[in-house]
């Protein structure tokens, strides 16, 4: 989703950066995959903690139980994260940009799982879609703020010449939950995809500390391209990385994560399985996108979207 502010903080969850999460609220997960829960806790003026139960981020994983060159057909484009304890949150001596909710960062512990390569691309949904399995309604119009954005539809890559190995946007969260399904997977839970985006010791971003302009060509965001069409665009100085909006996946990979995975920050933001409120009226998307500066495409930065919404900015990978 974008607008003339793209990188403000709103309460409504209707533009790119919504109110965080308050502390001491309990949130719960009422995933249909995972079906399980997180309690969250906290005390007056210290950030939020979330527990990880370790039953949620196991289920969904028993289609990968079959023989080993099953399982391997199955993985073909994703990569191994093992088991083990992992930094998750905010790492504050390395992070002044954290937001509450992504505080007090801790160490957790997490079982082996599997995640995408690279995000969903228009080929791969267009498979789907013609299995008659996943609805292509929509994807040519973005839909957040309760209305279409036709001035934006320009930017979505569905039935666009040129577009197919970029990634699948302008889809909303129930199209992103039920591609994956058919596909034999499941959306990643938000501390799945965190585990994935930083590695196990808490880096800032997937390829490290080093910031944008210093590590290289690392990711897509909002940059000196955009800004060079929209001069008054919150974007990245003295960063370049070529495009002017989403790329096609696996095109930056000097910005790989720990075990592979490509794309973490930047190009779309991800949705994931995970429920932001008790109210579950809001699900947890991870990344940035391409219309976002730095200091939204960071590895522990959280948002909450309405998932109805189907922002040019909002695409997905799977998980098992």
């Amino acid at each position: 989703m974008t607008n003339s502010q793209p990188s403000s903080k709103t309460e409504d969850g209707e533009k790119l950066v919504q109110r965080k999460t308050k502390t001491g609220h309990a949130i719960r997960r009422a995933s249909g995959t995972l079906g399980s829960a997180r309690a969250v806790v906290g005390t007056a003026g210290v950030g939020l903690a979330v527990v990880l139960l370790v039953t949620g981020l196991t289920l969904g994983r028993s289609a990968s139980a079959a023989s080993p060159e099953a399982a391997a057909a199955e993985r073909s484009g994703m990569v191994r994260i093992p088991a083990g304890k992992f930094w998750y949150g905010c790492k504050e001596q390395l992070d002044r940009d954290c937001d509450p909710d992504e505080q007090p960062g801790r160490w957790v512990g997490s079982p082996e799982f599997w995640i995408d390569r690279t995000e969903v691309t228009v080929e791969a949904y267009r498979s789907c879609a013609l299995a008659n399995e996943c609805s292509a309604e929509g994807l040519s119009m973005p839909f957040w703020k309760d209305e279409e954005r036709p001035s934006w539809a320009w930017a979505c890559n569905w039935r666009k010449e040129g577009r197919d190995k970029h990634p699948i946007n302008c889809v909303d969260w129930n199209q992103a939950k039920t591609y994956c399904e058919w596909a034999g997977k499941r959306l990643p839970a938000e501390e799945e995809w965190e585990r994935a985006a930083r590695g196990a010791g808490g880096w800032k971003y997937p390829w490290g500390n080093a910031g944008y302009g210093e590590a290289g060509r690392v990711a897509n965001i909002a940059d000196e391209t955009l800004r060079r069409k929209k001069s008054r665009w919150p974007a990245a100085k003295d960063y370049d990385d070529g495009f002017y909006a989403t790329a096609p996946v696996g095109s930056f990979p000097a910005g790989s994560s720990p075990e592979g995975a490509l794309d973490m920050l930047g190009n779309v933001w991800e949705w994931t399985s995970s429920w932001s409120d008790p109210n579950l009226k809001y699900r947890v998307a991870r990344g940035g996108s391409w219309a976002n500066a730095p200091r939204l495409a960071r590895a522990s930065n959280r948002y909450r979207f309405n998932p109805a919404y189907r922002g040019e900015t909002f695409g997905f990978r799977c998980a098992q």
